[in-house]
């Protein structure tokens, strides 16, 4: 009996689209690569609910003859590939003849095209990848395509996007990679028939500050290094600009965005000790490198790429952005010229004659032991391990110890807590009720405080607004891009707007799969990471019997959000086994 059978043209292409059209972005950046392999001047990208309802692409293109708008909806059809051997010669965007197929299989298609040698257009109507309908149109030359009812045929799929602002989100991410690396064309962006974006020819820097704001003009710094027949440009920014969300790292090999750590780790390391721990830098950088030496054909959505060199790569890489930060006098220069050797000052300085009776003793080792001692303990007489106050006595009182911890003595027991631990708990479950009970306080600003996004973010932020709201901020939309925090949640010391909506934002975009059951919960436990109680290294008794009080008041007093302990127990065994 057999039981292996060939699936229907249909049933291959809906798997196919599952790697290579994953949400309607993915259908945007496949349409745009294909407009800018047919050599467009002029884009104009359409949206209608967040491309759930239909995504439309307008290009000036070369445009296709009939034969080939009919041919490339087939499986593996393309232009750009004739053997093997051109898999290593691969200079345009797209080249696997998947995307077209893929999309035909997941939705309603309707292709509009004329090339410079027609005198007539074509049009092409697709439905659950078969034609049903085409015939001659008249047409400037070009190429539009409207793609509707995304999904349509895996209704599943369709179930898993997400809201009409995340999944523009997306489109947005991907529009702004294929922007930046292709500045010297005019793109338009609609969703809804709002414009987003109206992009004008320009350099590089121009269509940057473009994308995101005037303010990144500041900040830009020039990386223009050549080694032999690699070539690193772009723009990286300056240090004190550098945020607490990601998103505004791009790297571009030969035009193609890609998604690199081993690339990102060395960009970062040039930045060591310039920039906070958890803050990255914003960079657009391009790497041209013959491709015979670099492989696209990794996975379908070619942002995965495999160097024949990386190490070459992962150092050059890394000394051109810090030889940028050094040009721009942001990092100390090395002087590659200097003599490595010591000069004569330093020997002349060294032969003194204080230094000439210098020889090792035992004997004044032991003499001088006690004095060497006590200039120590004068020296660091001031830092203390465990602070007490002196007018109270210790006995069964909280002491602090470092900056961390608290000892408190329990019974027979003596429990260790970290305060900062602590403080996470204690927030995480005030604004918790505060939030499921819909009376979350909030303390006025002097001053209103206005925060500016990038389009991405600022979709963002919209989708959560809500859900910071519901723990005590006074947000609102104030502008196309930005927000207003007319207040903050109360009970708080010292408490910084700008860096925890950031928090908020880097903490969506790590955790987006499950965006739609968790956000506030994220939104929770990235609050009380960055809010204090207290926010003094030292703290005196008050303080302490506060935080200890208010933990064990907490419904899971032992453990912080982030699964850590918030105090351990150690009884008289456990200090004897020290010993």
């Amino acid at each position: 009996m057999n039981i292996i059978y060939q699936l229907p043209k249909s049933v291959s292409n809906q798997i196919a689209a599952g790697e290579v059209v994953q949400r309607p972005s993915s259908v945007v950046k496949e349409l745009l690569e294909n407009s800018i392999d047919a050599k467009a001047k002029n884009i104009k990208i359409i949206i209608k609910d967040a491309g759930k309802q239909s995504i439309t692409i307008i290009d000036d293109g070369i445009g296709m003859s009939k034969e080939d708008a009919i041919k490339c909806f087939n499986r593996h059809s393309t232009s750009k590939l004739k053997n093997a051997e051109d898999l290593f010669k691969i200079k345009t965007m797209g080249f696997r003849g998947e995307a077209l197929s893929s999309i035909s299989a997941v939705s309603d298609i309707i292709l509009k095209t004329k090339s410079i040698d027609d005198e007539m257009g074509y049009e092409i109507n697709i439905k659950n990848s078969k034609i049903i309908k085409e015939h001659e149109i008249d047409k400037d030359q070009g190429t539009s395509i409207i793609i509707k009812n995304i999904f349509f045929t895996v209704p599943a799929r369709r179930n898993f996007l997400k809201s009409n602002k995340v999944e523009l989100k997306y489109i947005i991410d991907e529009f702004i990679r294929i922007a930046i690396s292709n500045a010297n064309l005019n793109f338009i962006l609609l969703n809804n028939e709002l414009e987003i974006y109206n992009l004008k020819s320009s350099t590089l820097s121009k269509r940057i500050i473009s994308l995101f704001k005037k303010s990144y003009e500041k900040q830009l710094v020039l990386c223009d290094e050549k080694f032999g027949n690699i070539c690193i440009h772009g723009f990286i920014g300056k240090p004190e600009y550098s945020k607490k969300t990601r998103g505004e790292q791009f790297i571009f090999v030969n035009n193609r965005f890609i998604k690199s750590n081993y690339l990102n780790h060395a960009i970062i390391k040039s930045y060591e000790g310039l920039i906070e721990e958890k803050k990255y830098p914003f960079y657009v950088l391009f790497l041209q490198i013959n491709t015979n030496e670099v492989d696209i054909n990794i996975h379908p959505t070619k942002t995965e790429v495999k160097f024949e060199d990386e190490k070459l790569l992962y150092n050059l890489m890394n000394s051109s952005v810090s030889k940028s930060l050094s040009s721009h006098h942001i990092m100390p220069s090395i002087d590659f010229n200097a003599d490595i050797n010591f000069s004569n000052k330093t020997v002349i300085e060294y032969d003194n004659k204080e230094y000439q009776n210098i020889r090792p003793s035992s004997s004044s080792n032991k003499q001088n032991w006690k004095k060497i001692f006590d200039e120590v303990k004068t020296e660091h007489s001031n830092d203390k391990l465990i602070f007490e106050n002196d007018l109270i006595e210790i006995q069964n009182k909280p002491v602090q110890f470092l900056d961390n911890f608290i000892f408190k003595q329990l019974g027979k027991k003596l429990l260790v807590f970290n305060h900062k631990n602590c403080q996470q708990r204690i927030l995480y479950e005030k604004f918790k009720n505060s939030s499921l009970n819909s009376n979350a306080n909030s303390q006025q600003n002097l001053f209103p405080k206005y925060i500016e996004f990038n389009n991405s973010d600022f979709q963002l932020i919209k989708e959560i607004l809500n859900d910071i709201k519901s723990i005590g901020f006074n947000i609102d939309v104030f502008g196309k891009n930005s927000v207003i925090i007319n207040g903050v949640p109360t009970g708080l010391d010292d408490i910084n707007e700008e860096e925890i909506i950031e928090s908020f934002i880097e903490e969506i975009k790590k955790n987006n799969q499950n965006l739609k059951a968790e956000k506030k919960e994220i939104i929770l436990k990235s609050f009380s990471r960055k809010a204090k109680i207290i926010n003094n290294k030292r703290l005196n008794h008050k303080e302490m019997e506060s935080i200890i009080d208010r933990l064990f008041a907490c419904a899971n007093p032992k453990y912080s959000p982030d699964g850590e302990l918030n105090f351990v127990e150690l009884g008289n065994d456990k200090i004897k086994n020290l010993f």
